[in-house]
This record gives structure tokens, sequence and C-alpha cells, in this order.
């Protein structure tokens, strides 16, 4: 939903130091979600199902603003391999200090058999429509 997404894109803003476009955030969702493991500019531009210079022009973003550091493969000159930096490492924890207080809110009068019910409805979409990641 729109609405969702505008409240998300507009509490991060408001709450980091330097402001990050919607894909900047994807890109460092899956690098903290590779929890501390190397992730490849190919595995990324999957992940994000985005064109390869969308997906190069976003890590060189974000290399510049300090968050991530990209090294050639010592296998595969060839390949990327992506980490954070320390302001990448604080940044991940002030996010997930947001999407906590995020959650809250979005959950607000709703109840756990309410929440199993609409994640149970949620998958089913998700199969129906052949994507069944999470």
């Amino acid at each position: 939903n729109n609405m969702i997404k505008a409240y998300v894109d507009q509490t991060v803003q408001a709450e980091l130091e330097e402001p990050l476009t919607g894909i900047e955030g994807m890109v460092l969702g899956f690098v903290f979600k590779a929890e501390g493991q190397t992730i490849t500019a190919t595995e990324i531009m999957s992940k994000a199902k985005a064109a390869k210079a969308t997906t190069s022009q976003t890590l060189k973003g974000l290399v510049k603003k300090g968050y991530l550091k990209m090294e050639s493969s010592p296998i595969d000159k060839r390949k990327k391999m992506i980490t954070l930096t320390d302001k990448g490492i604080k940044v991940e924890e002030e996010f997930k200090e947001i999407f906590k207080e995020i959650s809250q809110k979005v959950k607000s009068g709703i109840t756990p058999e309410e929440e199993q019910i609409f994640r149970s409805v949620l998958k089913k979409i998700r199969e129906n429509v052949g994507n069944k990641e999470d």
C-alpha cells in the first residue's frame, strides 16, 4: 500500500542524519540481512530486481556516503564483495530502532490472532502470484 510505504519513507527520512533514497535503504537492508557476511553486487541486483546500472549507481552512492565498502573478490576480480563500514554498522542499529518503532505503530490495536490471520492470507496471496519470498 502506498500509504504505508509513504509512512515508512517519511519516518526513516526524519530519523536518519543523512537522507537515503528508497533503493539505497533497500540495498542497505540486503547487506544488513547478510549479517556480517560479504554479499556481491550480483546478489543485490537479483534480490532488488533492479537493473545492473541502477544497482551499480546505488552501490557507488552508498560507498561515497561511507556506508559500504566494495572490494574485488580474490577469487574472481570481476565480482565486487560488499560489506558495511563502521558508519554502515551504526546506521543498521538506527534502522533496527526505527523499524521497531514503525512496527509497534503499525501493529497498534491489532491482536496477535489478527496479525497471524493477516500473515497467513498474505502468504497465500504471494503463493498465488508466484512470489514465495518473504
